[in-house]
């Protein structure tokens, strides 16, 4: 709880609650909590309250979720009363929230201003009563169950999101990023097939960070039960590859095949999950 103080010896008290509910929309989701505002009979009923700032996750550093406020407009009451604090979310975002998390608990850092409306028991007094406006941060402690039946009521309208952080250079890892964001662009224009062929085009550009590809043929003589891990990331990248490929060469196969939203975003998050391996490259 923090208490803010006025001017005027008026006071607000505000507590941030646990969030309540994640209400799910089309790639953009709602997380809300309540707010818990007492006056201590300071401030006269009727006086309008902003509430807005900023939200932050707090983890292993500080990351910027964005501005939240509050659901309805808000004014005093004689007795303690309550508000509901908004804080849009996307896919996105929720999937680097998750990637921060790491399975474990969550911190959130909310950052708010408080500006008390036109108040007439301080209309005629000095400059510093009439002081209408407070700052104020609160920590917010969620435990990893309770986040996780938060993440439940969105999950079936949440979009897949990979989190593939992009080196700002030339490098082979950034050309991935490159085609990959390319890929989604296409598919969400429409052009399947070419979105297919981007994708294919990160596995190339992916190959010349990780040359030592293990060949397919090599790959194959092996026993399935015998094969290390940096192999069977080889014959996923094979397989990747190969659904690929009649998008960008046009095989026999390949007047048969339609590609459609649904199996384009099929090899573009293949290839964007091999990416974010770390055997692949850790600055991917």
């Amino acid at each position: 709880m923090q208490v803010l103080p006025f001017g005027g010896s008026r006071e607000l008290a505000v507590t941030i609650g646990q969030p309540s509910y994640i209400h799910r929309g089309a790639g953009l989701h709602r997380l809300t909590c309540p707010v818990m505002l007492d006056t201590r009979h300071t401030v006269v009923a009727g006086v309008p309250v902003t509430l807005s700032g900023w939200a932050w996750l707090s983890m292993t550093g500080m990351d910027w979720l964005g501005g939240w406020t509050t659901e309805r407009p808000v004014v005093t009451r004689d007795e303690p009363f309550h508000a509901t604090l908004v804080l849009p979310l996307t896919d996105e975002q929720l999937a680097v929230v998750e990637q921060r998390r790491a399975g474990s608990d969550l911190n959130l850092q909310f950052d708010g201003n408080v500006v008390l409306g036109y108040d007439p028991a301080v209309a005629d007094g000095s400059e510093n009563d009439r002081w209408p406006e407070r700052s104020f941060q609160e920590r917010i402690y969620i435990y990893r169950d309770a986040w996780v039946r938060l993440l439940s009521q969105v999950s079936t309208a949440m979009s897949l999101a990979i989190v593939l952080p992009v080196p700002l250079d030339a490098s082979a890892a950034s050309r991935v990023c490159s085609h990959l964001r390319e890929a989604i662009r296409k598919v969400n224009n429409g052009e399947c097939g070419d979105a297919v062929t981007e994708a294919r085009k990160a596995i190339d550009a992916m190959d010349g960070k990780q040359p030592g590809w293990d060949s397919e043929r090599h790959v194959a003589g092996i026993r399935k039960d015998e094969r290390t891990l940096d192999q069977r990331l080889a014959m996923l990248r094979h397989a990747l590859h190969g659904l690929a490929s009649p998008a960008a060469h046009g095989d026999e196969a390949a007047a048969e095949i339609r590609w459609n939203r649904e199996t384009a975003l099929a090899v573009i998050a293949g290839v964007a999950a091999l990416a974010a391996c770390g055997t692949v490259g850790a600055s991917i």
